[in-house]
Formats: C-alpha cells, structure tokens, sequence
C-alpha cells in the first residue's frame, strides 16, 4: 500500500514539473560561483605545471651522475623500477581539453607544442606508450602502446602542424605563466624541441633526423638570453623544489655533487682551483675543507660536510630557474649536426661557441672559457660527446636522453654503474619501468608492448637508443 502511494506520489510531482512550462529547473545543481566549463587558461597553467615535474626530478641527475646520495643511497643504486605514468597522461588529458574548448589558433598551437614537449619526455622514459588510442576514456579503456617509432613520427606531425597554425599578430596564450602568453616564444621554443627530437633520431632514423633537422635550423634560440627556463616564484606554492628540499621544513641534505663530476671538472686543476672554471658557477666547496671533493657515487655519505654541494644559486634560492633547453645545448646539436654531414656548418666552430656559452649561462667569464678551449680543443665527436655531458648538468632527464643517444653513437662519455645495485638493473638504467598497476589495468596491450619491446626492466634498450 505505501509502494503505491508514493509511485503515486512521484508521478503527480513528474507530471507537475513536466506539464508547467514557466517552471525551469535546468540549473538546480549547478553552483553559480563555479564554472561550469573550465577555461583554456586554466587547464593550460595547470598543464604547465608537469613542466616543473620533469625538470625537477631528482632520480635522472643521479642517473648521469651529477650527483650523490647522502646518508640513504637507494637512488643512486637504481632502487625505484616502477613509475606512474598516470599524473604525466593526466596532464596531456587536461591540454586535450583545453584544445577543445579554445577557438584561438595561438592557444591552440601552445597547447600541442607543450602536448609534443611532455609526451617526447615520457617516450624517452618508458619507450612504447599508448599514443594514438590515449585518452578516450570509456571509448576505449585498453589502448594500444604504439611502437617509439610511431609516437615520433605523431609527435613531429603534431608539432609541424602546431607550428603551421601560430599567428603572430593574433591572441595572447591565456594562462602561459612560462612564456608569458608571447606566441614567439612559443614558437622558438617548438622549432628548438623539433631540432633536439630531430638529432634524437641520429641513431634510431638519421634520414628522418637529417631533414627536420635542417626544417628547425635558423628558427631557434640564438644567446643564453633567449634559453628556456621554467619561471619559479618566492612563493611556496610554485617555487623551487630544489630549495624545497634543502630548507624549512625539511632541512634534508640528501644530495651531493657527486665524485665523478666534480673529479672531471677538477681535471689537470686543482680542488681548489679546478680546470674548468665552471664548477664554481655549478657547485660549491666543501664545508670542511673549502675545496671541491665530490662525493662517491653509489654510496652512503652521511658526512655531508666534507663534500661539495650543488652552487647554493640553486638550492638556497626559490625563484632559480630550472632549464628547458639552453643555447649551449643548441649549439652543441649543431656542432654535432655538422660533423654528421647533416649541414654545411663547422664542427669546430660551433663547438667552441657552445663551451663559451655554457660558460657564460654558468656565470663564468669569455676569457675563462677561451682558456678552457685552449686545453680542450675539438678532436671530434668525442670532444662533444664529453662537454654536452658538462653543458647539461642539472638538466636531469634531458642529459639522461643525451646520454644514451650519444652511447648509442659510440661517443658518449662513459660512466660506471655502482658494482651492488637494489634493482633489476645491470647497469645505468636505459629506461624506466612501466606503472607497478600497467599489466593489471591494461594485461593485452602490456604484454604486446612487452613482446615487441623486450622486457619491463630498467636496462631493456629502446628504440631510439638501440
């Protein structure tokens, strides 16, 4: 009896509200403080804020041994197999977005430029990834990881058109806190990633690498003035995070420059007067002894005060900048570019310009870095092989991905693994491990992506290292 009565009940109400048209109750649930529809100024800032993610990632620095452990050493002896790759697709999901509800070109063109920038990163990291099925939601909740050689190729084609799309005279980017809204910048900054993702390719697909290479030259950053940084605020909400972990409140000292950087920049020097001048601008002497000593790679090094830390530029200051890409790094491509036969330039030339403008972006001086040259002179792709590994100190997964290109090349500057690793590892990790939860959520197209990969382990060689 009350079943019927409130069906009853129900149906009276239905019928009320559906037979009076001045009633309209569209909006009941919606709160009219709150958009509704997020705007592309917002997902873009918040996009923008993987970008501080990547760069400030402390696990690749130790990878290319610019820096130490402290006290606890598990970093540096390749502990972490598995990483999330959920935070990095939720990024590119809120910049999808933001893409769809924009009707300004330039936002448009920004949008797949950063979209290009973070997913080249995770390829870098992970290798086969899901690209061309990503990010549908429940129209396809187990997509397909594409080879690395597809995602380049989607990445370039994304990046080509974005670049096409940019109006110079039309609107600002809507909330670009890194460049400011300058569609300019946004534009250097695309050709500069085409050039570095096409001498990425000198191992894995040198023709392809060859010709947007040559599409990019001309079109990127010129002086240190125009280098790539990511713009931190005196602010703890987007400051630093290199400060973050050296001051209040935590007050760690988990990271040191490490022994096999500092004794290289020492060279025929001295620790308290090393040969290459950079140093300085890179690091700072020990407490104890007032000169630089590096602290041994792999181990535990509870004594922090006898070893040299990262310069206090960095770590003690929350609006230091963390780099993108850098003139240097430009400069050294193009070097390397030229003795490929890629370009008509100099190898030599461009290698010189390249250690001076390291100097320089290190605070160091001209007269300085002509007197390095003069004891380190170009001798081949060796000679870049060694001071890109130099330039790009503190750029930790972008020097990671160097790196191992320039080993694949067969002239990249060696370094050892620690004999007792915690890991899978054999070595110096080629790539990262897939998400702890990846075979779980996703079982078939994990397993095919194993199958042509090889397996989930932290020294499996990816394509483009191979």
């Amino acid at each position: 009896m009350n079943f019927i009565k409130l069906s009853f009940f129900f149906a009276s109400v239905l019928l009320c509200f559906t037979s009076c048209e001045k009633v309209d109750f569209g909006g009941i649930n919606e709160n009219p403080n709150e958009p509704t529809q997020p705007s592309a100024g917002s997902l873009l800032a918040n996009a923008e804020g993987a970008v501080s993610a990547y760069l400030g990632a402390t696990t690749p620095n130790l990878y290319v041994q610019y820096l130490s452990n402290g006290q606890y050493d598990e970093e540096s002896r390749y502990q972490t197999l598995n990483w999330d790759t959920d935070y990095w697709y939720g990024m590119l999901n809120d910049i999808d977005r933001m893409i769809q509800v924009s009707d300004n070109p330039n936002q448009i063109a920004a949008g797949t430029i950063l979209r290009v920038y973070l997913m080249e990163g995770m390829t870098t990291r992970w290798g086969m990834l899901p690209y061309s099925e990503a990010l549908q939601g429940l129209d396809n909740q187990f997509p397909a990881y594409d080879s690395q050689e597809e995602i380049y190729n989607g990445l370039f084609s994304e990046l080509d058109s974005a670049l096409a799309m940019i109006d110079a005279g039309g609107m600002a980017v809507a909330g670009d806190y890194i460049f400011g809204g300058d569609i300019s910048r946004w534009e250097s900054f695309g050709q500069t990633l085409k050039m570095v993702m096409a001498l990425r390719l000198s191992n894995a697909n040198p023709s392809l690498g060859e010709q947007k290479f040559n599409e990019a030259l001309g079109k990127v950053i010129n002086s240190n003035a125009e280098n790539f940084f990511y713009p931190y605020l005196a602010d703890e909400n987007n400051d630093n995070p290199w400060e973050d972990r050296f001051l209040a409140p935590s007050f760690r000292r988990d990271y040191l420059v490490s022994d096999v950087f500092v004794n290289e920049l020492v060279g025929s020097g001295s620790p308290s007067a090393p040969e290459d001048d950079r140093l300085w601008g890179m690091a700072d002497p020990a407490f104890n002894s007032g000169t630089f000593v590096g602290a041994p790679y792999g181990q535990s090094n509870s004594a922090t005060d006898d070893y040299s830390f990262i310069t206090s530029d960095i770590i003690n200051s929350q609006t230091a900048p963390l780099y993108m890409f850098t003139y240097a790094e430009v400069l050294f491509a193009r070097a390397e570019a030229a003795h490929l036969g890629w370009t008509g330039e100099d190898a030599e030339t461009l290698y010189e310009e390249a250690i001076t403008a390291s100097f320089e972006q290190w605070g160091q001086t001209s007269a300085q870095a002509d007197a390095y040259i003069a004891m380190n002179g170009y001798t081949g792709p060796e000679s870049i092989g060694y001071e890109k590994w130099v330039a790009l100190y503190f750029q930790g997964y972008e020097a990671w991905a160097e790196w191992r290109r320039l080993q694949a090349m067969g002239y990249g500057f060696d370094l050892t693994a620690p004999s007792d690793l915690l890991s899978n590892a054999t070595g110096i990790p080629d790539r990262q491990a897939y998400s702890a939860t990846a075979a779980s959520l996703n079982e078939a197209s994990y397993n095919a992506a194993i199958q042509a990969q090889g397996p989930d382990a932290l020294n499996t060689v990816i394509w483009l290292f191979e």
